[in-house]
């Protein structure tokens, strides 16, 4: 498996080990808090679908879509993100480009979601982006993923 081309070990559902955002200077910061869950899946078909969310969220008080109070809506919002789209791999730079099609945060749509791409011996997953300003202090996105086992739906 290991000289096979990036974009084929991409491919299937890879689960959400960790999200950070991570500094030169080695500071930390875990948008999402301690222990998030998710995953992001690269299909043959070249589409991508990455999601993920805090660790214990707030219900509703009534389980629909918009069951919610203000500040309960607010804080499902703000604790989990997703989005999907096409996505293109780049072998020479081990990356991929994720084409942002649908987003939770409706002001990405249309963006390009470019992560370095980088296996480690256990067939972990960790994708990493270009460094960006949070204030003062250059931070790059760090997601860490283990593969998905395979299923069976059996009757």
């Amino acid at each position: 498996m290991l000289n096979n081309p990036l974009d084929q070990r991409l491919l299937g559902t890879w689960v959400l080990d960790s999200f950070t955002l991570d500094s030169d200077a080695g500071d930390q910061i875990a948008p999402m808090g301690p222990n998030p869950v998710g995953y992001v899946t690269y299909g043959k078909d070249g589409w991508m679908s990455f999601q993920v969310s805090a660790a214990q969220r707030q219900f509703y008080e009534v389980p629909t879509q918009d069951g919610g109070s203000i500040d309960q809506t607010l804080a499902a919002a703000r604790s989990f993100l997703a989005y999907a789209g096409p996505y293109t791999v780049d072998e020479a730079q081990a990356a991929v480009s994720q084409q942002v099609a649908y987003c939770l945060i409706p002001n990405w749509v249309g963006d390009v979601h470019k992560r370095y791409v980088r296996f480690d011996d256990s067939h972990g997953l960790t994708l990493s982006s270009d460094p960006f300003p949070i204030g003062n202090v250059m931070y790059k996105v760090v997601l860490r993923f283990h593969a998905r086992e395979a299923t069976s739906l059996r009757r």
